[in-house]
């Protein structure tokens, strides 16, 4: 089992055999304040091989900070089956999403991964939070001003 894409999107859903993604991938990501909470959802596609179908698997997603803390982890086993459509042979897919929001504590960069059965899959998803700096007041008008005649 490997997987095929992972990343955040503003909302996610897998539903039917399909994944509904909107506004995915997005990688900046911006706050007024921390602690904060990341309004996204993870959404995310497996191959399933053949002969790992009909098989329980243990799929661990991680969402880490850039100094490599856990700042969220879901685990969640799942036994992918063959649709009877399905032929000899061929890869499954296996859609997932995770809906958010998620804490944040810092800004920073980050990033998600996903583990198959305690093996690291490539390549995570990463993102950054940052502060959203609020405009300064105008600096107030001079009025001071005198007008000068030469």
């Amino acid at each position: 089992m490997r997987q095929e894409f992972l990343i955040l999107a503003e909302r996610a859903e897998a539903v039917n055999g399909k994944i509904f993604i909107h506004g995915g991938a997005v990688e900046r990501h911006f706050s007024q304040q921390f602690p904060t909470i990341l309004n996204a959802d993870v959404a995310a596609s497996f191959l399933v091989g053949w002969g790992e179908t009909n098989q329980t698997h243990v799929l661990e997603i991680r969402m880490v900070d850039e100094d490599g803390k856990d700042v969220l982890k879901i685990e969640a086993e799942m036994t992918p089956g063959r649709p009877p459509s399905a032929k000899p042979g061929q890869d499954l897919r296996q859609l997932i999403s995770f809906k958010g929001p998620y804490p944040i504590q810092k800004a920073g960069g980050y990033k998600v991964e996903a583990t198959i059965d305690g093996e690291l899959q490539e390549p995570p998803f990463r993102f950054w939070v940052e502060l959203l700096e609020q405009p300064g007041a105008p600096p107030p008008p001079n009025r001071q001003q005198r007008r000068h005649s030469g």
